[in-house]
């Protein structure tokens, strides 16, 4: 069942289809080549046998009647339309050795003496049909056995050649069905060689590559790779091996980058952590300021060792001295305020005491006499 479904698979690849399709386009192109000078040589050799046959019997009767003039040949000649072999022959004519007409019978050829001295044997195309004319002289076809013929003749014979073309057609089909026959054998041949040589592995290949993507667009773990079994020594065992390189460069490039997340998400948090203890050092510096400052809010940024805790040593520190240096300015202002207090009081009483008025009235109590003052 899977060889099937490998084969229909196979057939469906755009890929194996045009190798299908160039492969048998190629063979029937090339036989067909081959084949056009095949049909021409198979053309001759029906020709070839009609004119055999004919010249057979012509000369058996040019032989047989030697002295014969034109008209008896001619007599003799359209005896052979009724001979079972010879059913092809149509017509003929008898030219004398000057080329003119003597006798005719049956369907006129068309080939003259003039021609036939070019070229004896002319195939014609009429509305009746293929016709092949072959012409003979009585001194060609009696030579070197009858020396003693006393006249020389021109002979022409008609032929239906329709039956060659029609064996030339079923011979053009015979070959043709052979060629497609042998091109489809090849072709199939070389599929099977090619699947499992080259098509299959590009599919596999190609399926490795999606599960590739798969695996890095989801982040997943490399999968198992099943190309990586064909170990080729050829151009696709180098795309393959190319394949594994670039997907191994490819996760050791993922791993890295997990790596410089993770390492970034670490700094990030910790950044995010000093800048809270950065701020915690700025609200503490606006608490000095408005006199809340509480010392230990500090205390887990003091704790830390780099130059954020050493600033926040310090600040608790200055603070601290900042807050006592306060308190005693504020006493030290307290004081001074109750000297500054009592030396005004102090001025005051001695300006009065020692002004004439408080002076004439310490005098005026120094005289009187209190019970008198009561009686009064």
């Amino acid at each position: 069942m899977q060889p099937l479904k490998d084969t229909l698979r196979l057939f469906r690849s755009p890929l194996s289809q045009r190798i299908i399709a160039g492969m048998f386009v190629s063979l029937v192109a090339i036989e067909a080549i081959l084949l056009v000078p095949s049909v021409q040589r198979r053309r001759v050799e029906l020709l070839d046998q009609i004119e055999e046959v004919s010249t057979g019997k012509v000369r058996w009767i040019v032989t047989t009647y030697p002295a014969a003039d034109g008209e008896e040949l001619a007599e003799h000649l359209q005896q052979l339309q009724s001979d079972p072999m010879l059913q092809g022959i149509l017509g003929g004519a008898v030219y004398d050795r000057e080329g003119n007409l003597v006798e005719t019978f049956g369907e006129s050829p068309e080939l003259t003496t003039a021609n036939a001295r070019q070229d004896r044997s002319q195939l014609f195309a009429t509305a009746a049909g293929r016709r092949y004319d072959i012409a003979w002289t009585t001194t060609g076809i009696g030579e070197g056995m009858l020396p003693d013929l006393t006249e020389n003749h021109w002979i022409v014979l008609r032929h239906d050649a329709d039956g060659t073309q029609r064996a030339l057609v079923f011979y053009m089909l015979r070959i043709s069905g052979l060629v497609l026959l042998i091109a489809a054998f090849i072709t199939l041949a070389m599929m099977v060689l090619l699947s499992r040589q080259l098509i299959t592995p590009i599919l596999t290949l190609r399926r490795d590559l999606a599960l590739a993507g798969d695996a890095v667009a989801r982040d997943d773990n490399a999968p198992k790779f099943a190309s990586l079994r064909y170990q080729r020594q050829d151009e696709l065992g180098e795309v393959i091996a190319a394949f594994e390189q670039m997907y191994g460069q490819i996760w050791a490039e993922i791993g890295d980058r997990k790596r410089a997340e993770a390492t970034l998400r670490h700094q990030n948090l910790e950044m995010q952590a000093y800048i809270e203890q950065v701020d915690k050092v700025t609200a503490a510096a606006t608490a000095v300021d408005a006199g809340t400052f509480d010392p230990k809010r500090l205390d887990d940024v003091a704790q830390r060792d780099d130059e954020l805790g050493q600033l926040a040593r310090m600040f608790q520190l200055m603070a601290t001295h900042v807050q006592q240096r306060e308190t005693q300015l504020k006493q030290q202002l307290r004081e001074l305020t109750i000297e500054i207090d009592q030396a005004k009081l102090q001025k005051q009483v001695a300006q009065i005491t020692e002004s004439d008025y408080f002076q004439e009235i310490k005098a005026q109590l120094k005289h009187l006499r209190v019970d008198d003052f009561w009686r009064s």
